[in-house]
Parts: structure tokens; sequence; C-alpha cells
């Protein structure tokens, strides 16, 4: 048991669950091209992914301890490690994205600069939205996080050296799932972003109004895949992603109950959405 408990914390909160789902992301795109998901595509996705998590991690560790305690007292230990595990992962990434075309290779910059940007920050970003870092600007933070996980589609059809409208079109769902995630993220983080300063939906506007968002990201991807599919730009496999809007739903639902674990409910089920897409969208191919 005590093994089982070290994988699940190592898994969820050492950030390799979010890392597959993007890999299962990365899947997906693959099927609705019509082609099966290479491993060293799927592998490039987690690589980049965790880098981009790591970074993010160590540039926020002391302001997550006000947030999520549990995990960043788990990663504190590997601190020191962070700038050998980002370069590693990265590096991994970049020499596998070199085997297979340029253009692709080139395009892989595009998720390196977003994650710097986002983590650490830059002066050039003050004379274009008035602060240093993202995350300081009320929902900037969320749709930059949105825009650089849309772009999976597009690095899938650089990989395959075939840019086709359905990868564009799926990229404003995955924006907007993720943008269900990272606001309800931030209800999580409101005690936190709130001693910091930092301007978020709930801190701003309040818990209630945040859900009252998140519900209405839910039901515009939900009705922009139907329109999609009635318009015949995506497969009718695809309403099976009509079962992820229902399934963020019943998170939220949990997260209101008194009794909820709210940590439990972003960094398992939450982030865990990812991984079911590659799985239940090959499911919906296979049957249909």
């Amino acid at each position: 048991m005590r093994g089982l408990h070290f994988a699940y914390k190592e898994i969820v909160l050492g950030g390799h669950l979010l890392a597959l789902g993007t890999a299962s992301i990365a899947s997906s795109s693959a099927i609705l091209m019509g082609q099966s998901p290479a491993i060293d595509l799927l592998l490039m996705a987690y690589l980049f992914s965790y880098g981009a998590y790591t970074i993010n991690r160590s540039a926020e560790m002391d302001l997550d301890i006000l947030s999520n305690r549990g995990r960043t007292e788990y990663l504190q230990s590997r601190r020191k490690y962070f700038p050998a595990i980002t370069a590693a992962y990265f590096t991994s990434g970049y020499m596998l994205a070199a085997l297979r075309n340029l253009t692709f290779f080139l395009a892989l910059m595009v998720p390196l600069l977003l994650s710097l940007v986002y983590s650490i920050g830059s002066k050039w970003l003050v004379p274009l939205i008035g602060v240093k870092k993202l995350k300081e600007k009320l929902l900037v933070k969320n749709v930059a996080i949105s825009f650089g996980w849309s772009l999976i589609p597009v690095l899938v059809g650089l990989y395959y050296q075939q840019l086709t409208l359905i990868l564009f079109a799926f990229a404003p769902f995955i924006f907007l799932r993720l943008m269900v995630n990272t606001i309800f993220f931030d209800i999580r983080d409101v005690d936190g972003d709130g001693k910091a300063g930092i301007r978020t939906l709930p801190t701003v506007y309040g818990a209630k109004r945040s859900f009252a968002i998140i519900t209405l990201a839910d039901v515009l991807s939900a009705f922009y895949i139907i329109l999609l599919i009635a318009w015949r730009l995506m497969p009718s496999f695809m309403a099976f992603a009509l079962l992820f809007p229902l399934y963020s739903t019943l998170y939220r639902w949990l997260a209101k109950r008194p009794d909820s674990n709210i940590n439990v409910l972003c960094d398992t089920i939450a982030d865990g959405e990812y991984l079911l897409w590659g799985p239940l969208i090959y499911l919906g191919r296979t049957i249909f």
C-alpha cells in the first residue's frame, strides 16, 4: 500500500498526470487525422508538457505553498534539481523533434517561449499588457494557458506534415476545455492568489460567478462540437467528446459539497480529464 501511495503522489503531485494528458490530447489529434498516434509523438508531448510543468513549479513554489501545501512540500526536496530536469526533458524533446522535420522542430520553440513567459515573466510584456507576468492580469493567464494547449493539434499536423481543417477546428474546443480547467484551479487557489494580490476571476468576482463562467464555457464547448458534427467538419464519433463537459459538470458539483477535497478534485479529477481524451475518441472511432 505504501508503494501505491507513493506512486499516486508521484504521478499526480509530480506532474506526470498532466503530462500524460497532453500526450492523450496529441493522440486525439492524430486519430482525427486518421493516423495511428506515433510513439515518438506521444513521448514528445509528455516531455514538453512535463518540462513546462517543472518550469512553472520552480518559479511559483513560494506562492503555491499558500494554495497547495501538500504538493509544494512533496516537490520541495527536488527543487534544486528543477533546472536540470527541465533541461533534460526539453533537450530530449527537441532531439526527437529534430529527427522528424525542421518545421516541426522550429514550431516547438513556441511552447518553450510560452512556458518561460508564463512562469518567469518578462519586462517586454509591460508595454503590451501593463504587467511583467501574465498571471498578474485578469484572465490573461487563463487565455495564455488555453491558447498554448490549443496549439497541440497544429503541432501534431506539423509532425505529420499535414495541416488539415479538422485540426484547426479542434483547437477552439481544446481552448474552451482548458478555460474550464484553469478557472476551476483559480477557485482552488483563491486564498493564495488573494494574499498575493493576484487578480483572478474568483478573487475579483467570487466563486459563484466563476462557477457560472465555467458552466458557460462547458456549454459553449459542447455546442461547438455539435455544430461541427452537424456541419460535417467533424466525424460523428466526436460526439464522444460531449462526455467531457458532463465530466467537468460532475466534479464542479462535487466541489460545491461542504465535505469536498478541492485539491484532489483539481490535481486528480480535473487534470485527469485529458487522460481520457485519446482512449474515448479512439473508442468512438472504433464504434462508429
